[in-house]
């Protein structure tokens, strides 16, 4: 079930997380910097129990990633993220929940909204819980998520890692808006989102959400779009 949440404005979304790095930055007299640890994120800072667990087990849904409760003060991650392979996946999900509990908490308290209950740990009273299921579409999904890529991958950083290996100037590949997704594939997009995840430190991001984000900053463009000449 999607949280029933106001419209966020891109650069809201980017004032709540310099915001949350600022913070960060003065009660612990450490600056987030890429890698960028979501899980000191969580534990230290917001104060919260984080598990790796089946979560798949516990709640009964087979495509969960992660979960947020409110009241309970509780992040869970499903274990099958928890793999080397899948690193970028664990911290982009964890990020994703930090999101929630930013953005979408002050609304759950305020409005109470009506979530699904479920017990975080077994034996314990179900409570309401934000499950996040693999692929979900909702605005509250796509907040968390646009929370998640700017918190993993700070614009600024991303800008300097670019041009330090391009120059200023956007670097065109062919079909790369049909090569952010998932199953196609462009080499030379993807070879250039790994130099930068390097370049850069983003050494938890994977190449999906590295190339996503280049494509939003408008540091890359598709060779074929007529567009193209006018950056």
């Amino acid at each position: 079930m999607d949280i029933k949440v106001p419209y966020l404005k891109v650069i809201e979304i980017d004032r709540m997380v310099a915001e949350l790095v600022a913070r960060y930055a003065k009660e612990t007299g450490e600056a987030l910097r890429p890698p960028v640890d979501v899980d000191a994120i969580v534990e230290r800072f917001l104060g919260l129990d984080f598990e790796v667990v089946d979560l798949k087990g516990l709640l009964g849904i087979p495509d969960v990633i992660g979960a947020v409760w409110f009241d309970d003060k509780v992040v869970r991650v499903d274990e099958s993220l928890d793999d080397d392979s899948k690193e970028g996946r664990f911290a982009y999900t964890v990020g994703h929940e930090i999101g929630h509990w930013v953005m979408h908490r002050p609304h759950y308290e305020m409005e109470k909204v009506t979530l699904p209950l479920f017990a975080h740990t077994p034996g314990q009273v179900a409570t309401r819980a934000v499950v996040c299921r693999a692929g979900t579409k909702g605005s509250a999904e796509w907040q968390a998520n646009q929370f998640s890529s700017r918190l993993l991958m700070p614009e600024a950083d991303v800008r300097a890692a670019v041009k330090n290996l391009r120059g200023d100037s956007p670097v065109a590949f062919n079909g790369v808006k049909g090569s952010q997704s998932a199953t196609a594939y462009d080499r030379d997009f993807r070879d250039f989102a790994n130099e930068v995840s390097l370049a850069g430190n983003f050494l938890n991001v994977s190449n999906q959400a590295m190339r996503i984000r280049l494509v939003d900053l408008r540091l890359v463009a598709d060779a074929n779009d007529p567009q193209t000449r006018l950056f």
